[in-house]
């Protein structure tokens, strides 16, 4: 109900700012209204999809961390989301929205859908074809944020992994089991502890992407081109 509230309020805010005319399709059809607000909400959602999906990477960077040092199992409710998700993708995803709030994020984004209605106007918007492969690239780019955010973690696990066995076959009496699992809990922990010291500068990174895929659904959106 908040968010409803919150968005009711800008939209008002917004279009008598902005001095929005009404907009009415040329024969006034029915189904022109429903196929003009159809597009209207597919512009919002293309918005949305850019943002949740960029912020995914935080989910999906503590999915693999936890798979690599053996959290897997542990997971915590997301309310945000509604989901059940990683301990350290929920602590990846706290710090990216702080940091969002932070660098003033919210108040880019807030401009941004001002923008629109002068980029855009209201019942211009066009369904360009290439927005289909701008949308692959959105999610490919965030898998690909994703891993460099997990990373230090992937490859000191695997480097881990390269010398325990190593050192199995040299002393075969040592179980690897014993020795292997808290070792690597030992190591992926303070990999991750490291990472997080990088997190803000890699968090510019993944808002600087976020708001150039923004600019690119605009422009499919709004010139077909």
């Amino acid at each position: 109900m908040q968010k409803i509230g919150f968005c009711a309020v800008l939209t008002l805010v917004f279009l008598t700012a902005a001095g929005v005319p009404a907009v009415y399709p040329q024969h006034r059809h029915l189904l022109e209204y429903i196929f003009l607000c159809l597009k209207e909400l597919l512009f919002g959602v293309a918005m949305g999809y850019v943002l949740n999906t960029m912020f995914a990477v935080a989910l999906t960077a503590g999915s693999l961390v936890d798979y690599q040092i053996g959290y897997s199992m542990a997971n915590v409710y997301d309310a945000q989301n509604n989901i059940q998700a990683p301990i350290t993708g929920s602590l990846f995803n706290m710090l990216l929205l702080l940091l969002f709030f932070a660098v003033d994020g919210h108040l880019r984004l807030i401009e941004i859908l001002y923008r629109t209605i002068e980029l855009v106007p209201v019942g211009q918007v066009i369904l360009a074809p290439e927005i289909v492969w701008a949308a692959a690239e959105v999610m490919s780019k965030s898998f690909v944020l994703a891993v460099m955010a997990a990373m230090p973690v992937l490859a000191s696990g695997l480097l881990l992994e390269v010398a325990m066995g190593a050192t199995i076959r040299t002393v075969p009496q040592m179980n690897m089991f014993v020795v292997g699992i808290p070792l690597k809990l030992i190591v992926g922990l303070l990999m991750f502890a490291l990472t997080l010291t990088v997190f803000a500068d890699f968090s510019k990174l993944v808002f600087t992407k976020a708001f150039e895929y923004i600019d690119l659904f605009f422009l499919y959106l709004g010139s077909g081109t």
